[in-house]
């Protein structure tokens, strides 16, 4: 997954859409972006950009070039009862 989202990191992509990207790919396989709720975090990723040291909330912000970006997936897998 961390692959999948960074591969769309460019310059003028806001980290509002890297957390979609990451939320609807985490649905299509069938598993939960462990931050999304947790202790009222409002996202499905953290995503730190340059002075922000950890546990960013993604943001309507574009990147721009020469922009450090981190990165943190976190997943639960979600397990499907038989019927």
């Amino acid at each position: 997954m961390l692959d999948l989202v960074a591969s769309h990191i460019r310059v003028g992509i806001t980290t509002d859409e890297l957390d979609r990207i990451c939320h609807e790919a985490c649905i299509e396989r069938n598993c939960y972006p462990s931050p999304l709720n947790y202790a009222k975090f409002p996202k499905s990723i953290c995503t730190s950009v340059n002075e922000v040291i950890c546990h960013g909330i993604p943001d309507q912000r574009p990147l721009q070039d020469g922009d450090i970006i981190n990165l943190d997936v976190s997943l639960c897998e979600l397990e499907i009862a038989a019927t």
